[in-house]
């Protein structure tokens, strides 16, 4: 479907160093990585990669510094498609990168230097010139965040949260702010102070969409999605698959909801949609070239 507008991504941007080993030991102690690549990361980056793979038009408004990882940031992105023009490099400033070790059973660790480029103000953003199928912000640049979503909401462009684990004042900031609000589990916990498997979760997320939104989400890996809209509380199964790397699966299921929503999608069929895409993201080792065509989303939704 030919979108009239590109979706937006609003948020982080890092450079990820990969790491793989066989296993994380038991105590701290010297390594030999199996294998090394650098790769995209950060989750509206990520997502909005995404949104091209998938056949979406996608733009990325974050800040990201004038420094050599900012560099290779904007390359990336624009290797994959995704349009970095409109938001200029920070001069003077440091660009967030990661050190990613991950096992042979796709399980992570992450160690992130933040940089300068996430103190910028909203004021480097052309707030002016947003137009879009739908924005979706994380959580890592609340100033910015907070001000696009606080836009689009005033232009009626749908609006979905990446609702990582983060600060407690950006999480609570921006979580009313949104209309499709999708959290990690620790993301759920830290927000609504109760694991998402406590039976006071429901009542939870259904709260949200009494506040007005018009889904509440937690995303759960092989336990499914359980998510509440304004009609009630339900759940998703999870896609049966042998994961290998479960590295940015959760940014690629924000990316294909929000582009999802933009086509018009329902709700149900817009989770299912998401759930696939970060399925077949995780039967597969690669940064953002593991990321599924839109053929092969397709394929296993039929199947």
């Amino acid at each position: 479907m030919q979108l009239a507008h590109p979706i937006v991504c609003v948020g982080i941007a890092t450079l990820d160093l990969v790491h793989g080993i066989d296993a994380f030991p038991a105590r701290p102690l010297k390594l030999r990585a199996q294998s090394f690549g650098t790769s995209l990361g950060g989750m509206a980056a990520v997502a909005a990669c995404a949104i091209a793979r998938l056949g979406g038009a996608a733009q990325f408004w974050g800040p990201v510094g004038d420094d050599a990882f900012g560099r290779s940031i904007r390359a990336e992105l624009d290797d994959a498609g995704v349009h970095v023009a409109a938001v200029a490099p920070a001069v003077g400033a440091s660009s967030s990168h990661s050190v990613v070790i991950v096992d042979r059973a796709g399980e992570r660790l992450i160690v992130n230097h933040r940089g300068t480029a996430l103190g910028c103000g909203a004021d480097i953003l052309p707030l002016e010139r947003l137009h879009a199928s739908a924005l979706l912000a994380d959580v890592r640049w609340p100033r910015g965040a907070q001000a696009m979503l606080d836009r689009a909401n005033a232009l009626g462009i749908p609006t979905v949260l990446d609702a990582e684990m983060g600060e407690d004042e950006a999480l609570h900031a921006l979580v009313p702010r949104a209309r499709h609000v999708i959290f990690s589990e620790p993301g759920f916990a830290q927000w609504a102070q109760v694991d998402c498997e406590s039976p006071h979760a429901p009542a939870a997320l259904a709260a949200l969409c009494t506040a007005g939104a018009a889904l509440a989400a937690v995303t759960r890996g092989e336990r499914g999605v359980l998510y509440a809209t304004p009609d009630g509380v339900d759940t998703l199964p999870a896609f049966a698959i042998d994961a290998v790397e479960t590295l940015g699966a959760g940014d690629v299921f924000h990316g294909a909801y929000a582009l999802a929503i933009a086509e018009g999608m329902s709700l149900v069929a817009a989770l299912r949609f998401a759930s696939a895409a970060a399925a077949i993201r995780c039967t597969r080792v690669g940064g953002r070239s593991a990321i599924p065509p839109r053929h092969e989303v397709e394929t296993l939704l039929a199947q």
